[in-house]
């Protein structure tokens, strides 16, 4: 099993809007946005590991809408490791639009909670290091979140 270490590169993923992806403002919609930002936050969370691992969705942090994107906009969404605890891995996600270079319009911005399984669907520990230049702040956010998120599953 590899280990995580706070240089380790942000990944990203690329979208092309199309029609079917926009909402009645001829603008992309929200869920799709949301959608593409899941999957590139999983994509950072699953490539701390070595080989594949059970890894389960838990919740959206939070998320912010910043600007429009229309039909033709290219959007680049980038999964960053924000935390790591025992089982769970927090990756914050932003989306822009590539284009005008000298202007890549932030999409979205938003922060997604993962979290590792055995079997049965339990937290199961991955022995993933904590990030080593974390901020406290942040980090107390991510443990009160799984905190609640635990005390509602429940």
């Amino acid at each position: 099993m590899s280990s995580h270490t706070s240089d380790e590169a942000p990944l990203s993923t690329l979208h092309l809007v199309k029609s079917e992806d926009l909402n009645h403002h001829q603008t992309l919609y929200a869920g799709r946005c949301v959608e593409w930002c899941v999957q590139a936050a999983y994509i950072a969370a699953e490539n701390c590991f070595s080989d594949p691992r059970p890894l389960v969705f838990m919740s959206i942090r939070s998320l912010s809408m910043r600007s429009p994107a229309r039909v033709g906009d290219i959007i680049q969404y980038t999964g960053t490791i924000d935390y790591v605890g025992d089982s769970t891995i927090g990756v914050r996600v932003d989306a822009k639009i590539l284009q005008p270079k000298d202007n890549q319009k932030i999409v979205a911005t938003g922060t997604f909670l993962f979290c590792t399984v055995d079997e049965q669907g339990r937290a199961l520990a991955h022995d993933l290091p904590p990030i080593e230049n974390g901020n406290r702040a942040s980090g107390e956010r991510w443990r009160r979140t799984i905190t609640e998120e635990r005390a509602h599953s429940s």
